[in-house]
């Protein structure tokens, strides 16, 4: 006998509650992205510099950095390596091709708090439990979804970056 009333523990009222129970299970264990936020990064006088010395045009640099935001995240419930190649935005011009995504680079695995950087190389968001990071990301579309190797999540406004995390985070000029 499983319950006190036996009317109540019909074995279509055990089966059912076991089914609930193994759906609940199953949602606490579906990988979850959350975004923190989305932000503008803080770029010095030496950074837009060294960017200006890759582009060698003020036009050039300043499309460079027009759409580039910082993005702080969670990643939790993974069963397998966080895939970076996977973390970005389709571009208008080719929503179809998987090839042409602007994918996140300059990935750091920050602290759970977010108040300390752990790691910053390619690959560096891996382990085990909640992954707290921050990635960047160009030519940002704050009307289009954020795709990642699960699925697809909606993202808050676009702010000025926290002093915390440019000071963790700061921009890198690039070729």
């Amino acid at each position: 006998m499983c319950c006190s009333l036996d009317l109540l523990c019909t074995p279509d009222l055990v089966a059912f509650f076991a089914k609930q129970n193994a759906l609940s299970l199953q949602a606490m264990k579906e990988p979850k992205l959350t975004v923190i936020g989305v932000y503008r990064p803080t770029i010095s006088a030496e950074t837009w510099q060294q960017q200006w010395e890759v582009t060698a045009d003020d036009e050039a640099t300043r499309e460079h950095f027009d759409k580039l935001v910082l993005i702080e995240a969670v990643v939790e419930g993974l069963t397998e390596p966080f895939d970076m190649s996977e973390f970005g935005q389709m571009q208008l011009d080719y929503p179809d091709d998987p090839r042409r995504m602007m994918v996140g680079y300059d990935e750091g695995l920050l602290s759970a708090d977010g108040e300390f950087l752990i790691q910053r190389e390619m690959d560096c968001v891996e382990g085990t439990g909640p992954l707290r990071f921050a990635v960047y990301l160009h030519l940002y579309d704050p009307k289009r979804p954020l795709r990642w190797q699960n699925g697809e999540v909606t993202c808050p406004a676009i702010q000025d970056a926290p002093d915390r995390l440019m000071r963790l985070m700061p921009y890198k000029a690039c070729d």
